[in-house]
This record gives structure tokens, sequence and C-alpha cells, in this order.
């Protein structure tokens, strides 16, 4: 019995650390497959539309699909580590679960302020937005859609409530400013994202 006991007790801990091991893993396991995924996709993307970004004029405007489950195309900020499909809005939870999505069901790329939004994971660096706040001012933001490529330039980044759609209106400019919303300052206690953070950024 005491034999028995003793193997007992060397199966109990070796399961032990192989969970402790699988659980410090997990995030790591979780961002690899999530990058594999999103480069997957993304290369996908580039092979279907390079036809036919090639008969379209460069000047036209890009068009986003309307249906939701359609990618629209992808966003990349180099300084954040992030190069990540973008979904049609509107970001509702539903589709925030698909990837990354315009703010608006009716975003328009010929709109001044085009607004995307993404999660944050308290413990998953590359999956959406979660890396966003490595950018800073200066950070270039590339973003492709319909075949067509975009530079940005973030200018500005700051905190808002939730609640706060004013992010999302257009302003009197002559240059187009892409807005990128994610969540901030999480509450261990009530398991909320209390703020939204916000990064404004110009076309460059």
């Amino acid at each position: 019995m005491k034999k028995w006991g003793s193997r007992l007790l060397t199966l109990v801990g070796v399961i032990l650390i192989l969970a402790a091991i699988y659980m410090f893993m997990k995030p790591h396991i979780d961002n690899y497959f999530t990058q594999k995924d999103n480069e997957d996709k993304i290369e996908h993307y580039d092979k279907n539309n390079q036809k036919q970004h090639k008969e379209k004029k460069s000047e036209s405007t890009p068009q986003i699909p309307k249906d939701p489950s359609k990618m629209a195309g992808y966003i990349s900020v180099p300084d954040a580590e992030i190069k990540t499909p973008v979904y049609p809005g509107p970001a509702t939870p539903e589709q925030l679960n698909r990837g990354v999505s315009f703010a608006e069901k009716d975003e328009s790329m010929s709109d001044q302020n085009v607004a995307i939004a993404g999660h944050t994971f308290t413990d998953r660096d590359h999956y959406q937005f979660t890396n966003l706040p490595a950018a800073h001012k200066g950070s270039k933001v590339y973003l492709t859609i319909d075949g067509q490529k975009r530079t940005y330039k973030i200018s500005k980044i700051y905190d808002v409530n939730p609640d706060d759609v004013k992010v999302l209106d257009e302003h009197k400019s002559d240059k187009q400013q892409l807005t990128l919303i994610t969540c901030d300052k999480y509450n261990q206690q009530t398991g909320q994202w209390e703020k939204r953070k916000i990064f404004e950024a110009q076309a460059a």
C-alpha cells in the first residue's frame, strides 16, 4: 500500500507540474496561433484581391463590404507589433468576436473620421488591439482596404468614458483621421474595463 501511495503522490505531483507549465505557456501558445491565423487570413485576402486590385483605378474610393463576415482588409501598427484583419461594422460584441471592426455600420473610407475598434485582453499581447498602447505619438498606422493602402501617423492618445461617442464625430479638416478604439483601466474587482483608450492618427 505504501508503494502504491508513493506512486500516486508522484503521479499527482507530475500532473500538477504539467498543469502549471500549461498555464504558464497557454498565453504564448494562444499568441502564436492568433498570429498564425491572422497571417493566413491576410495572405489569403491579398491573393484573392490581387487581380481585382490591378483592374481598379487607384484613385477610386475603397469599398467596405456589406457582409459583416467578409474581411474588409487589414491594419498594421509596426511599433505595437499589430497586423490583424479588419471586418465591417458595427463593432458589436458579436462582431468583435470575429475580429477588429469598423466602429459604425455605415462607415465609409470617404469619411473624414474613420473609426476602428478592437478588444484588449489582459493576458494575450497579440490579440486584436491588446498591444496598441505600445504605440506612441508619431507611430505609423497602415490600413489596407479594398486593395488600397493608406498611411496614417498617430497624433493624439487619450482616455474617454465608455459612453463617449464624440470620438466618432466628423471634423472640418482637409486630412482624413483614423480613430482607433480599445479598452483601458481594467478593474479586477468588478471585472470591467472602466475607460476606452483612443488613438487619433492623421493621414500622412
